[in-house]
């Protein structure tokens, strides 16, 4: 299972904790400062700042939507990228390759693709143009099942939504 953790009293500094609670355990600290500019929310047509809870709040509801929506429509054999990780040197998330036991799950990040000039519609492409070969931080991978995944995914949505 995965899941997406808050710390609710962040600063939008080292606030997001990703778990996969499949052996051998992991878990991963990130910022959330770049989450809604990856998702492309327009500050300027919000209310929110960078550090406010309820920004942040709906950025991880909207960034768990979007993996998701990756997930319903990757193809067995079919690897894709699932950012979580963002900073100003580098990108990190899920490697996730699909097969017909489940989703096949490693941690990757590549510095040739920075937290700032990255977002949800552009992250393919730059994957593509600059060839990234991702760099693995865990030796360790994962094989979690369709429904462990997703289940972990919608256990996060509802935990956020509280």
């Amino acid at each position: 299972m995965i899941r997406l953790i808050i710390d609710k009293l962040g600063t939008g500094h080292d606030d997001l904790f990703l778990k996969i609670d499949s052996m051998p355990s992991y878990s991963k600290t990130a910022d959330s400062y770049y989450l809604l500019d990856f998702l492309e929310i327009n500050w300027d047509d919000s209310s929110y700042q960078h550090n406010d809870s309820e920004a942040i709040r709906i950025g991880c509801i909207e960034l768990m939507k979007y993996w998701i929506e990756i997930l319903k429509n990757i193809e067995k054999g079919q690897t894709r990228f699932l950012l979580f990780d963002i900073w100003d040197e580098y990108i990190g998330g899920l490697l996730i390759e699909k097969t017909k036991l489940g989703f096949k799950t490693r941690i990757g990040f590549t510095d040739k693709i920075h937290g700032y000039e990255v977002g949800k519609s552009t992250i393919d492409k730059l994957i593509k143009e600059r060839e990234i070969d991702f760099k693995f931080e865990e030796k360790a991978e994962w094989l979690i099942s369709e429904d462990s995944f997703f289940g972990g995914l919608d256990w996060s949505i509802n935990e956020i939504k509280k």
